[in-house]
């Protein structure tokens, strides 16, 4: 009983425990092993069907039958987890090349299960031969099982791609993977491209992998540039859109199809939802869904009415169901110290190569071996043709014709012993004729495979050779057909062009009304309505698709999407509806947001900087802190800022007495991501009241782009920044600050 008791601190045996746990689900359980893109129960439900001879040409078998021999021989497991790992096999939309065919209820895409296993039976398929095959001849190490009285494979041979092709999924301790599955064809010209030129990159190779081929299809909507940096990573998603075509019901009238959903999406739960978005009038474009589906998919969508776009209403369902589904890569796997590894694309393609190289060495060797073993046998059989009286009268005479044969003639044990086993019909001279012809076939075997052994360019031929095999029975033109999922073409738009596709888009006139309300309206502004807006801090005009950035008091910056925009109130909304604003935060200034374009953000106080707008955006409704303001100071004004053409910052400021006006270089003030900025001018009680770009010509513009005359000579206003500036008699100046459709009241 002492024995048993183990010696130590009860924290350090629980985290030793545990972490022996964890390592265990995650080699033997969760993730797979990148040689043949399975996990433990896999390669046992594959092998014991092996060992129970359910090739594609044999009889199907029960279901239990299988199952209770991996449970009970290999995976001491519960019967139902095998059974589903099963099923999933032999499920098409499920996975994208099945390893096991199914005779019976192996469940549906609306997520209806399986029959039991007692009345379900099976087989394995053709690709799983190509999976299992060689696994006689030494390619691979075996294992004791659990109980230690049986063998299991390692790993399988696994010619066919498998952790590509049909891809894998599954949660450990501390880490997941996430493989989609692939079109095998291109997977293997990848294969064949890499073996011939290892020194090809990621996107070498992804001009033949193009991206995941899901069992299911649907439409792969990423752009190059996301496909390849999940495949130079190891990480990422993809995002598969269900395909779907018009169908024409005459008098203006149409009905949409769907075809194709995304993988592993629920499709009886696809619809309730699209239903329910219908009942709680979530779209206003959508009247019906119905499901017409038998062995194809069809789901049917009824419009409300004729003028509704048809792609329009797709783009709405896109967003509020799960026809647009997000499928995500994480290449974790199992290397081949049983490691677990995230590896990128050509990893994973290198890993199976070496891979194919060992089995090919490995059945090589058994073969050579094989060869070696029979061409000893048939020199002693060559041997007893040409001394046949001899040997016959020792056979015959002697107490111990083996001795005596090993004595005589210097025979091996190997050789006398096949020659003691030979039938006296084998001493024919036709007999004598077939052995020597294979003699010489062996001999020249030998030779061949003596020659691939010594070559790394013949192994190479070798390789490519077998992937051509796999193409020539699972790709593009068998059975299993051509890729599933579509490849969105991806075609530069300009944004009007992009508009057009999508949306109708509005006129849309935007007061900023006392630093804290916004009021939306149909229209656009024009600059002799002015007048009528004092009670407006600026007024926008923009249009539906626009977005507004918007900078408040403490430096925070905001991105307002045109679409959320509620019309009708005279008043205007207060911005607080639309953003997270503080206690005592206002907006002081707006625009209409471009990615590509910089911007001068002043404070009251007179400190200056510019910023690249793109370091202005934020999805968030709370913000983005910008500008550092100081203690009693606050963020005042902006304009535009272009660096081709704008020479000099002009700053306006004023005293309760006097306006100043100072003009300087623009490349004395740093472009910042966020900061405080430098001081533009000196002077107490001084605070800023506007600031321009100006170019060469020193002038200044109205919001009609006509100039305007400030000062006659305003090459006196010329000076360095952080001076005190010069009086002008201009107030209340407000001039074109660069921003189109922007006026400041």
């Amino acid at each position: 009983m002492s024995s048993n008791i183990i010696k130590g601190e009860l924290r350090h045996q629980f985290a030793k425990k545990y972490l022996a746990y964890a390592l265990s689900t995650i080699t033997q359980r969760a993730l797979p092993d990148v040689r043949d893109g399975l996990k433990p129960v896999h390669r046992r439900l594959l092998y014991a069907m092996y060992l129970l001879n359910l090739s594609p040409k044999s009889q199907f078998k029960k279901s239990a039958r299988v199952v209770g021999d991996v449970i009970g021989k290999f995976h001491p497991h519960g019967d139902q987890s095998v059974y589903d790992a099963l099923v999933r096999l032999a499920q098409d939309f499920s996975t994208r090349y099945t390893l096991i065919e199914g005779q019976g209820n192996f469940g549906n895409i609306d997520g209806d299960n399986a029959a039991a296993m007692r009345y379900t039976e099976t087989k394995l398929t053709k690709i799983s031969e190509f999976i299992l095959n060689g696994i006689e001849e030494d390619t691979v190490k075996f294992k004791k099982t659990y109980d230690g009285e049986l063998e299991e494979p390692e790993i399988l041979p696994s010619l066919f791609p498998n952790i590509l092709a049909n891809g894998s999924s599954g949660i450990a301790v501390g880490m997941a993977t996430s493989i989609p599955p692939h079109n095998v064809n291109e997977v293997c010209e990848a294969l064949i491209h890499l073996n011939n030129k290892p020194t090809s990159t990621i996107r070498d190779l992804l001009k033949f992998i193009k991206g995941p081929d899901f069992p299911t299809g649907g439409i792969l909507n990423n752009n190059k540039k996301e496909i390849y940096k999940a495949y130079n990573t190891g990480r990422g998603f993809f995002e598969i859109k269900s395909k779907y075509k018009i169908e024409d019901l005459g008098r203006g009238l149409y009905q949409i199809v769907v075809t194709e959903i995304p993988y592993s999406v629920n499709k009886s739960k696809l619809i309730e939802k699209i239903a329910n978005v219908i009942i709680n009038k979530k779209n206003k474009l959508l009247e019906h869904v119905s499901d017409e589906s038998d062995e194809r998919i069809r789901i049917v969508l009824r419009p409300k009415n004729r003028s509704v776009n048809p792609n329009d209403l797709m783009n709405s369902l896109f967003e509020q169901t799960e026809l647009k589904n997000k499928s995500f890569l994480n290449m974790n796997v199992l290397n081949e110290k049983n490691e677990p590894q995230i590896m990128n694309l050509k990893d994973i393609l290198r890993s199976l190569l070496k891979h194919r190289y060992n089995i090919l060495n490995n059945r090589l060797r058994f073969q050579l071996s094989k060869i070696k073993k029979r061409l000893e046998i048939l020199k002693g059989f060559l041997i007893v043709y040409k001394n046949l009286n001899k040997i016959i009268k020792i056979i015959r005479n002697s107490n111990d014709p083996k001795r005596e044969l090993l004595r005589q003639f210097k025979f091996s044990i190997i050789q006398v012993d096949a020659i003691l086993e030979m039938r006296l019909r084998n001493l024919k001279k036709i007999e004598e004729i077939g052995i020597k012809k294979e003699f010489k076939l062996l001999e020249t075997e030998k030779k061949r495979i003596g020659k691939i052994l010594n070559s790394k360019l013949l192994q190479r031929k070798e390789i490519n050779k077998e992937y051509e095999e796999v193409l020539l029975h699972f790709g593009d033109n068998s059975t299993y057909g051509k890729r599933k999922s579509a490849l969105e073409k991806f075609e530069v738009l300009t944004e009007d062009e992009l508009v057009s596709k999508l949306e109708v888009v509005e006129n849309i006139n935007l007061s900023l009304i006392n630093n804290q309300f916004l009021k939306a309206k149909k229209g656009h502004f024009k600059t002799n309505d002015l007048q009528q807006n004092s009670n407006s801090n600026l007024i926008i005009n923009c249009k539906t698709t626009d977005q507004i950035c918007m900078i408040s008091n403490i430096g925070k910056s905001y991105i307002l999407d045109c679409r959320a925009l509620k019309f009708g109130s005279i008043k205007g909304i207060a911005i607080s509806k639309y953003l997270k604003l503080k206690e005592n935060e206002k907006i002081v200034d707006a625009f209409k947001y471009f990615e590509k374009s910089k911007i001068v953000l002043a404070s009251k106080e007179g400190f200056v900087f510019i910023v690249n707008s793109i370091d202005l955006f934020s999805n968030k409704k709370s913000g983005k802190k910008i500008f550092n303001v100081k203690k009693n100071d606050e963020c005042a004004t902006s304009c535009l800022f272009d660096d081709k053409k704008d020479k000099y910052l002009a700053v306006f400021f004023k005293d309760d007495v006097n306006n100043k006006l100072i003009i300087f270089d623009s490349k004395e003030i740093p472009i910042l991501q966020k900061g405080s900025g430098l001081i533009a001018f000196k002077g107490r009680g001084y605070k800023l009241s506007s600031i321009n770009t100006l170019e060469n010509d020193l002038a200044f513009y109205d919001y009609q782009k006509r100039e305007f005359e400030v000062n006659k000579n305003l090459k006196k206003y010329l000076s360095k920044r952080g001076k005190a500036g010069k009086s002008i008699k201009l107030k209340n100046v407000r001039f074109f600050r660069g921003f189109d459709d922007n006026f400041v009241l």
